[in-house]
């Protein structure tokens, strides 16, 4: 069945203004939403926010054997801007419509695909007259399967170990609670109810030399702590007033305040939850925080199995927490294990995520087992040349992906803009990954050196 897929990682249900988002929050989101672009067969339609790389889709279409049929792909700034809402966009969604009615499919075969299925995709939904179950999207559900306050709650009464910490709003009870809380570790995080890549996370600490993993900034107090504090606070945009003075961009203004667990490494798992049925674990791997996540290590290594099966099997129970909600999709669900291996579960997001697509090249380039019998270790933020280029120097290397083997580099993200590239190793074991990466950042490092 050819499928619609609405790239929209600026969703409403994400931030508060999506047209306002500052630069680099706007670019992040221009590459989230290309990831969706793996899930493409030669038949199916996108729309992304960001601008078209035709370099980086003929490279796609080439490595999934596509047969140089490039599936139509609309970029919404070629329209009037971000604006996902379908009233606001009258020509993007005319031009949508032409071409359902030019592919030669019946409506009701087409499904529909999206970062976050929130009210403006349900929207999309309706107006194209596509047979979707859009009903419970309509009433924002999305918006509560990616609150941590939601998440919090749902979890506690299920008895899921999570961190301790309270969900509270701007002002005395955001500066109450990190008091109380601060003198556990040294250290707490302060979260945004709703964002996503720790862009709303920061960390208040005592501890002058640690490290802020998973945290977008850094607060450091000394001193008289409860005199300083809501100054500081302040200083580094959580807002204390009355009134709210957003940051630019940003959701409204709850927080989750967590105690900090400094010697912890964070995991990640992607399940897609059914209508009905149990939920099917899709994936599981370790973030890389440097400090802020920065890729993804598939699946685990270094854990022992007993932490395997107790992470997937609690995902499996945090999922079936979302579908009694009335959710179906994709789902992420967030852990830290420490250093005595237990494990405390810190948010559930019913959408896509950064893994997303790093499955989807493994199920689609190796087969649906890849987990079994391959290491695949990922890495945001590369600097090198255009894909063009880049994919003959990986060839020349000889580390472009072979499909025979099943192991190579793929090129996951291509970011025309900074020139910036997620990559993907995929080793038969994490020895050959590792290999395969280190040799990788040595080509970058030899090209830059020559240029």
């Amino acid at each position: 069945m050819p499928k619609l897929v609405l790239a929209n990682p600026h969703s409403r249900a994400m931030t508060a203004r999506p047209d306002d988002l500052p630069p680099i929050p706007r670019r992040g989101c221009d590459i989230e939403a290309a990831r969706m672009l793996w899930s493409l067969a030669a038949d199916d339609i996108a729309v992304i926010p960001g601008p078209i790389d035709k370099g980086f889709l003929n490279y796609l279409a080439d490595l999934l054997g596509l047969s140089g049929a490039v599936p139509a792909v609309l970029s919404m700034q070629d329209y009037r801007g971000i604006k996902w809402y379908p009233h606001d966009n009258a020509e993007l969604v005319a031009e949508v419509r032409n071409l359902l009615d030019a592919s030669g499919f019946h409506r009701r075969d087409w499904t529909v695909a999206s970062y976050i299925r929130d009210r403006d995709v349900a929207h999309w939904e309706r107006l194209l007259g596509l047979d979707t179950d859009a009903a419970p999207y309509a009433q924002d559900l999305a918006s509560l399967v990616n609150s941590k306050a939601v998440f919090r709650a749902l979890a506690l009464a299920a008895g899921t170990p999570v961190p301790e910490g309270y969900a509270v709003d701007a002002g005395p009870e955001l500066v109450d609670t990190v008091l109380e809380l601060i003198g556990r570790t040294g250290s707490v995080i302060v979260k945004q109810d709703q964002n996503s890549g720790g862009l709303g996370n920061t960390l208040i600490t005592t501890d002058a030399d640690l490290t802020g993993f998973g945290a977008a900034q850094v607060l450091r107090l000394d001193g008289d702590l409860a005199a300083d504090l809501p100054r500081a606070l302040h200083d580094h945009d959580l807002v204390l007033g009355d009134s709210l003075d957003l940051p630019r961009g940003m959701a409204p203004a709850k927080f989750i305040v967590e105690v900090y667990q400094p010697d912890s490494r964070s995991l990640s798992s992607e399940l897609c939850i059914p209508a009905a049925g149990a939920p099917v674990l899709r994936n599981y791997g370790e973030m890389r925080m440097e400090p802020r996540w920065s890729g993804f290590v598939l699946p685990p290594q270094d854990l022992p199995a007993t932490v395997h099966a107790q992470f997937c099997a609690d995902s499996q129970q945090i999922a079936l927490s979302a579908q009694r909600l009335g959710y179906h999709g994709l789902i992420n669900i967030d852990a830290i294990v420490g250093a005595d291996h237990r494990l405390t579960y810190t948010e559930f997001n019913g959408r896509a995520g950064g893994v997303t697509n790093i499955d989807t090249i493994g199920r689609r380039l190796i087969g649906e087992d890849y987990l079994h019998h391959r290491v695949l270790l990922t890495r945001n933020g590369l600097r090198v040349p255009r894909i063009t280029e880049f994919a003959e120097h990986l060839v020349r290397a000889g580390l472009h992906f072979d499909a025979a083997r099943g192991c190579g580099i793929v090129v996951g993200t291509d970011d025309p803009v900074t020139g910036a590239i997620e990559y993907v190793a995929i080793g038969r074991d994490r020895a050959e990954a590792e290999r395969l990466e280190q040799q990788l950042e040595t080509l970058a490092a030899d090209i830059a050196g020559n240029d």
